[in-house]
């Protein structure tokens, strides 16, 4: 499928493939990603914790005439509009961050398609709610 989830009980990771995610070299979301995104909007409402959107890519440079010229702004750029666009869905100004990491946290060696594909993502990590509603401990028992 399109999304993958990992995580802990700190953390759940949605991460977004990038192949058909984006046009290359483009932070515009595809048709066919927008629906997923929705979806994903839709559960984040019902869901408390704040959301980070790191954005990562291959190491294939973009063209210098590109709007986006560096990985770095491609990320970022990418990672910005994937939190918009979750952010307009579920609510909770604030709530949603976005980071570019460009090509330098790969999950497979840039040495083939296949592999700059599963380079190319969006991670959506879901930070669980702080502790702050569970019962202190009473002083000297730490």
């Amino acid at each position: 499928g399109q999304v993958s989830v990992s995580g802990n009980a700190e953390r759940a990771v949605l991460t977004l493939r990038g192949d058909g995610g984006f046009a290359s070299g483009s932070d515009e979301v595809s048709k066919r990603l927008l629906p997923v995104l929705e979806r994903i909007g839709d559960v984040l409402r019902t869901q408390p914790g704040r959301v980070v959107v790191i954005g990562h890519t291959d190491d294939t440079r973009p063209s210098l005439s590109a709007r986006l010229p560096s990985n770095f702004d491609l990320s970022k750029a990418r990672a910005r509009t994937v939190a918009a666009l979750l952010e307009k869905r579920a609510g909770g100004a604030g709530r949603f961050a976005s980071e570019g990491r460009a090509d330098t946290e790969p999950v497979a060696p840039n040495d083939g398609p296949a592999n700059r594909a599963r380079n190319r993502r969006v991670d959506i990590v879901v930070m669980a709610p702080a502790a702050s509603t569970s019962p202190r401990q009473p002083a000297g028992l730490d």
